[in-house]
């Protein structure tokens, strides 16, 4: 059986027509990340005298640290309470798209609060909600192997136009990209040398990811990226996981809708339970991310989810059979979990 998950291979994609180039009639800019998107929003915030925004106690540190650094005030939530705070960013995961986060962004501009949606996990995904935004910030690098995302603002942009680029950066990430589709592809190179520098490039980008534009080249790959199988396969796959999986374990989600392309299909485990089943699906050439380990840089509020979720691989790299060893594999490490 072949390795499932870990970073994107080079060519992890079909290339055709992208639908989801726009995700809504607004002012857009690429940029090289979506943390450096994010950081611009938090610049047009303080612009706006905006000095307070509002987070998802479920969400990732790298989503934290740009207002962190940019200085604002930072308030973490949970429904039903509306937040305080001027600004407030809302997000679907996974995915998946809730009629929940379309409420809470309905409920937040009768209060006259800014709205930022994070449609990094529904960028392949129309959703009514990119209409009631005031910015939405979609980073496509979890999707394929391309390194940029888009912001787009409503009213426009204040901040001067990035115009640096991150070329060590990219230059790393895509060495590492071509090691591993040859090891993959051929069985030759050495592992451990694209491992780590897939490390060293997570590690410049966090260190630095402020004012950056995307390159031309990763914009294109983008741009060029064919939406609809894309979507196929991932519907498809986490189809698979969905139906084989529903009644063994705690899935937040079971239905796919019509808009939905799932990122990873959820599943919510015991903390040392998930612990040990994600080792031994590491060991059986599977990895499969948690999301989301808590950062102690930066501000945080503890979730369930932040202890108990694990990520199955869905993705447009592997087959319908393949995905189904991976649901059999999941249920035999379970089923001796059990006895």
């Amino acid at each position: 059986m072949i390795e499932i998950g870990s970073e994107f291979m080079m060519n992890s994609y079909q290339t055709g027509i992208n639908q989801y180039k726009l995700l809504v009639n607004f002012p857009k800019r690429y940029v090289l990340s979506g943390r450096t998107g994010l950081y611009l929003v938090a610049e047009e915030l303080l612009l706006r005298s905006i000095s307070s925004i509002a987070l998802p106690a479920y969400c990732c540190g790298s989503m934290v640290a740009p207002f962190y650094h940019a200085g604002l005030e930072i308030e973490f939530y949970n429904e039903p309470v509306i937040p305080r705070a001027e600004a407030i960013l809302i997000m679907d995961y996974f995915g998946f798209i809730s009629d929940h986060s379309l409420s809470l962004a309905e409920k937040c501009r009768l209060k006259g609060k800014t709205i930022i949606v994070d449609a990094t996990q529904t960028a392949f995904s129309r959703s009514e909600i990119y209409n009631k935004a005031d910015f939405i910030v979609a980073s496509y690098r979890k999707w394929f192997d391309c390194l940029c995302a888009a912001v787009y603002s409503k009213h426009g942009f204040s901040v001067k136009e990035y115009n640096k680029e991150a070329v060590k950066y990219i230059e790393v990430w895509r060495e590492a990209a071509r090691q591993k589709r040859k090891y993959v592809t051929t069985g030759k190179g050495n592992k451990q040398s694209f491992l780590n520098l897939y490390s060293k490039a997570n590690e410049m980008l966090a260190k630095d990811y402020m004012g950056y534009s995307a390159t031309q080249s990763e914009v294109e790959c983008f741009e060029k990226v064919d939406s609809d199988f894309l979507r196929m396969k991932r519907r498809e796959n986490a189809f698979i996981l969905i139906n084989a999986l529903s009644e063994r374990v705690n899935l937040p989600y079971t239905v796919i809708r019509k808009e939905d392309c799932p990122l990873h299909v959820p599943v919510l485990l015991p903390e040392d339970e998930r612990l040990r089943i994600r080792k031994k699906l590491i060991e059986n050439g599977i990895y499969c991310p948690c999301h989301w380990p808590i950062d102690e840089e930066y501000p945080y509020e503890k979730t369930s989810y932040h202890a108990e979720e694990l990520s199955l691989i869905c993705d447009q790299r592997y087959t319908k059979e393949i995905i189904a060893e991976e649901a059999k594999k999941i249920i035999d490490i379970i089923e001796i979990e059990e006895r």
